[in-house]
């Protein structure tokens, strides 16, 4: 039986083609374009959005004269708009007038309709309309975004305190910078992704709220339609501090040029719309940071550490010294600008996958078989340096009463060797201290 075209509201399917921007698609009834705005928003509300132009920002006075409305209806509509999501408002303008615009799907309205949780389980296809609209898009274009994102979507900054020390670092991968610029304009709002993925069954055990940092206009933006609070810049470094302490990853707004940004996120890459286009697509490029972590071979005691921290999956502990059976390689991951891309090189699977932190070879087994599980190279060179360093590292306190030395013999594999990992006097226990 022929499925029956649905046919849809006129205002509704114009604004979505107008807004859209996945390249040579006729918008209909049944694109996310249509359904997800239908159940928000109002064919009056959509005539007027259709007046305005995608990022042209427009005065009160400029809307009533494209319009033809009254003033103060006007007003009134385009400020319901707001707070619904599909338009933003702006004042930077010599006058700091207050203007309306009609921002992207995303960043923008998308994630606008999901910032208030009442209005998500009223209409819960606005959840699935911003999980689209950060997947269709890019489906297609992710293999050929190079480094930094190209202007597209979100950019990752470092943990500022990961490059205080570099003097050739720029200002603008400097969380400092952007709060010195828009010093004293800040508002906490809760996040969408958060709040969407739980909606979609696919969330994580964070409190949605007050993740997000909006800057500048955007911040009054939030406060105006009851999306946010004001905030000191001590409560902006708290939150930031915890977002670290958690592994979040900072991002910020990367649409309008290096000299602006609308807002600072702290994204868990478990649930982020933004970071899964990376993970998903297994295009590196799309997230990167203009920093790049790398293994200084000669210090590295495989302990892990990095492998646990890494949000994103990127490393994973393998053999550092060779087996019986000769070397151990491990494959190179494949970027899109070497090889043919498409879905077969996906990570549909991400959200688990960036979770294995070994490869099937294998990691010290020393490690795997400690109760306490604790990285027993690093604890070895600790307690070669002196054996106060062994008390202070932070590894005593957790194996001190577990350390047996029957264990670390018979799980020890050195190159197909048995070999002792600690030294006779370090194998010691807490009652005998």
């Amino acid at each position: 039986m022929a499925k029956k075209k649905v046919e849809g509201r006129e205002p509704i399917l114009k604004l979505g083609q107008m807004i859209t921007d996945r390249i040579g698609v006729k918008v209909t009834a049944d694109d996310p374009e249509y359904w997800g705005l239908a159940g928000v928003v109002t064919d009056e509300m959509a005539e007027v959005a259709l007046k305005m132009g995608v990022r042209k920002p427009k005065t009160l006075d400029e809307m009533v004269k494209l319009t033809g409305m009254e003033r103060e209806y006007l007003k009134d509509l385009l400020q319901r708009m707001g707070e619904i999501g599909i338009i933003e408002f702006g004042w930077e303008n010599p006058r700091h007038e207050k203007q309306y615009i009609l921002p992207m799907f995303v960043p923008g309205s998308a994630e606008y309709l999901n910032m208030n949780m009442e209005q998500i389980r009223e209409h819960p296809e606005v959840a699935k309309f911003f999980e689209r609209m950060t997947f269709l898009p890019l489906e297609k274009i992710t293999p050929m975004v190079p480094p930094g994102g190209a202007g597209i979507g979100m950019h990752l900054i470092p943990v500022e305190k990961a490059i205080e020390a570099e003097n050739k670092s720029i200002s603008i991968e400097h969380i400092s910078h952007w709060l010195d610029k828009y010093d004293g304009k800040y508002a906490a709002t809760p996040c969408s992704c958060r709040y969407s993925r739980t909606v979609l069954g696919e969330g994580c055990a964070d409190d949605p709220e007050d993740w997000c940092i909006g800057v500048g206009d955007m911040a009054d933006f939030m406060v105006e339609v009851q999306k946010g609070r004001y905030i000191t810049r001590e409560e902006v470094l708290e939150i930031f501090q915890k977002a670290e302490d958690n592994g979040f990853v900072h991002q910020i707004t990367n649409i309008d040029g290096e000299d602006k940004i609308i807002g600072i996120c702290n994204c868990n890459v478990e649930i982020c719309n933004a970071l899964r286009t990376s993970q998903l697509f297994n295009t590196p490029n799309m997230s990167r940071s203009a920093y790049v972590a790398r293994v200084e071979k000669e210090n590295c005691v495989a302990c892990g550490r990095c492998v646990e921290y890494c949000p994103a999956g990127a490393v994973k502990l393998g053999q550092k010294l060779c087996t019986k059976d000769g070397p151990v390689e491990y494959p190179k991951h494949e970027l899109p600008d070497r090889v043919k891309w498409g879905p077969e090189k996906w990570d549909v699977d991400y959200r688990d996958n960036n979770r294995i932190n070994c490869y099937d070879t294998g990691t010290a087994p020393c490690k795997t078989a400690c109760p306490a599980h604790i990285a027993v190279q690093g604890y070895r060179r600790a307690g070669s340096k002196s054996r106060d360093q062994i008390y202070t590292s932070g590894s005593y306190s957790y194996t001190s009463g577990t350390i047996s030395a029957e264990d670390c013999d018979y799980w020890c594999r050195t190159g197909g060797l048995k070999l002792c990992v600690l030294s006779g006097d370090q194998r010691i226990s807490s009652n005998r201290v």
